[in-house]
């Protein structure tokens, strides 16, 4: 199973610096942990590699599958799958059934879009470095609700360097999708399109706008493994850490125009 972190290579843009530079960083990881009671699947968690069995129990108690942990007889944790034994049968009327297809193993996870008709995404748009800077600091300020609430997520696609679309919502996939509502029934040509967004950026997220065909993703949050994985292979151009004059580039370099002349 993966470790909690992984060292990927990284474009660092600074534009106050004026440098491009190419180092090694770390990023987070996530993989499918597979919850079983009784022999029976019961639903598969994306989290980070660490403390599955205290994930297991926890969603188990947390969705009133369990009372207590006296219900259960024993744990077993083999790879990325914890398996429950309760003393008891269970009733599971909240959980959602994941068969293999759909990323039982890390490896399957991991290399999701090879087992899928997998989206591509071709289209040559480029934008500037200074542009991404713009759009992030539009969308934190049309970001209303959440600074009022604390307490909900961002997203919005420009096209050809103006906003189409901007929405809120307590998740950062709703946002994502939304935006990609919004922005389909107005038409938008997908393809010369950036989609920014205030949330982290694991695979899942990455496929929504692989998708549509949308070719840059930026955002203030961090990539995880899964998401620089799924931009490579849709041919994505993925940016994390957009932040002051900064922004990490992790796959598709070649979309992002970078003036370093003094």
């Amino acid at each position: 199973m993966l470790p909690p972190n992984i060292q990927v290579e990284v474009k660092k843009i600074n534009l106050q610096e004026k440098t491009l530079k190419s180092v090694k960083d770390h990023v987070a990881t996530e993989v499918p942990i597979n919850i079983y009671v009784n022999n029976k699947p019961l639903i598969t968690l994306f989290s980070s590699p660490i403390q599955i069995k205290e994930l297991a129990i926890g969603w188990l108690l947390s969705q009133s599958i369990i009372k207590t942990t006296n219900e259960i007889e024993k744990i077993q944790i083999e790879e990325n799958n914890v398996k429950i034994s309760c003393i008891n049968e269970v009733e599971a009327r909240t959980t959602r059934m994941v068969n293999s297809s759909c990323g039982s193993t890390v490896e399957d996870f991991l290399y999701l879009i090879d087992k899928m008709k997998k989206p591509y995404v071709t289209s040559s748009y480029k934008v500037k470095a200074e542009k991404i800077l713009e759009f992030i600091k539009v969308l934190n300020e049309k970001a209303t609700i959440f600074k009022s609430t604390g307490g909900t997520h961002s997203a919005a696609i420009f096209h050809l360097n103006r906003m189409a679309a901007f929405t809120e919502d307590v998740g950062r996939h709703n946002a994502v999708d939304k935006a990609i509502g919004l922005a389909a029934l107005k038409k938008v040509d997908f393809s010369r399109c950036v989609l920014v967004s205030s949330g982290r950026q694991p695979a899942n997220m990455i496929l929504k706008a692989a998708r549509v065909g949308i070719p840059i993703i930026a955002s203030i949050a961090a990539p995880i493994y899964s998401g620089i994985q799924a931009a490579t292979k849709t041919g994505i151009t993925l940016i994390c850490f957009v932040r002051k004059y900064k922004m990490n580039v992790y796959s598709h370099p070649e979309r992002i125009i970078f003036d370093n002349s003094a």
